[in-house]
């Protein structure tokens, strides 16, 4: 999922008023000039090269293709500046729903080329991968003066949540939106000071992070995911126990060795993603013999997440509010 390393390199130039809004070398006129603004630029590694985007105008045609990134704009009020949508995964998240109403869906899943040039983008954000071959091309995309955007805290494979902060604050320069970026960064920040104070000097607790298992546990092994889940004192069981990824798969043996206090079990609600339930896929760990001895399964310490409250965007805080209180509090 973050495998690709990446240096966080974010450059902040500025231009004269007089020049056209532009992308690269981009240059357009309408009828209703936008508002200039100093240009914003940012680095990001597309299928495998590295791309500067840079906007001098805020966005008004914008597209988001994570669910990810659709939250993270409509947190900052971007629904009327945004042109479209795609592969919502999971229930939109509920501060949200309301404004995600407001924006086109373009497809369930990925969109073609043709249903995504044909709202006329000034701007596309999503995973890395979307724009790869699998999916659509960065070069197509940029070939068209379309800037794309992807959040440094989805390619740095040691992003934190500051990562995602400055995320969000680069977000509000490109859309002019910087009071309201900072606002939320705040608010965040006080948000998980004061869950923190809560937890005071509580003993770290060991989790297992379980996405999956067909033979083999399919975890986390650092990144994103675990750095968060330092800021609650919840160390990580496979912390660095594959090298050079994130997220993989760990083997029955090693998570026995481990011996977590707590599994953290991301829930995809049956969908595609997934078939099993929570409960389903809990019971599964319960009935396998290997792991009686593991104090989470001997404990019944099981809690439910949805893997965009661990993952990169909005819901992060908010989760480490309630797997604070469970690994913490619980009895």
């Amino acid at each position: 999922m973050f495998n690709k390393q990446l240096q966080k390199r974010i450059a902040l130039a500025t231009v004269c008023l007089g020049m056209c809004g532009a992308l690269f070398t981009g240059c357009g006129s309408s009828t209703e000039q936008p508002t200039k603004q100093a240009a914003v630029t940012w680095n990001d590694n597309l299928d495998g090269k590295d791309v500067q985007g840079s906007v001098t105008t805020a966005p008004k045609k914008a597209v988001s293709l994570s669910q990810a990134t659709t939250e993270m704009m409509l947190t900052l009020g971007l629904e009327n500046q945004m042109a479209g949508t795609a592969f919502l995964e999971e229930p939109m998240y509920a501060p949200l729903v309301e404004q995600y109403k407001k924006v086109p869906v373009l497809s369930d899943k990925w969109p073609s080329y043709e249903q995504f040039m044909a709202v006329k983008p000034d701007f596309v954000t999503g995973w890395g991968d979307t724009f790869s071959k699998r999916w659509i091309p960065a070069d197509k995309i940029l070939s068209q003066h379309i800037p794309i955007f992807v959040p440094d805290s989805m390619q740095d494979t040691d992003a934190n949540l500051d990562t995602l902060f400055n995320d969000m604050l680069k977000l509000g320069e490109i859309f002019g939106k910087e009071e309201v970026a900072q606002k939320w960064v705040d608010g965040q920040k006080e948000k998980l000071a004061a869950i923190q104070k809560k937890i005071g000097q509580q003993p770290t607790k060991r989790v297992l992070v379980f996405d999956s298992s067909n033979d083999e546990p399919f975890t986390v092994f650092g990144g994103y995911t675990e750095n968060i889940l330092k800021l609650i004192g919840a160390e990580n069981v496979m912390s660095g126990q594959v090298k050079g990824k994130t997220w993989g798969k760990a083997s029955w043996e090693s998570v026995i060795a481990a011996n977590p206090d707590y599994i953290i079990v991301v829930d995809y609600d049956t969908t595609e993603l997934n078939s099993d339930s929570f409960e389903v896929r809990v019971q599964k760990i319960k009935n396998n013999p290997q792991l009686q001895s593991i104090t989470a399964v001997k404990e019944n310490h099981f809690i439910k997440v949805k893997l965009s409250e661990i993952t990169p965007g909005v819901r992060t805080v908010d989760a480490l509010e309630r797997l604070a209180a469970t690994i913490h509090d619980a009895n």
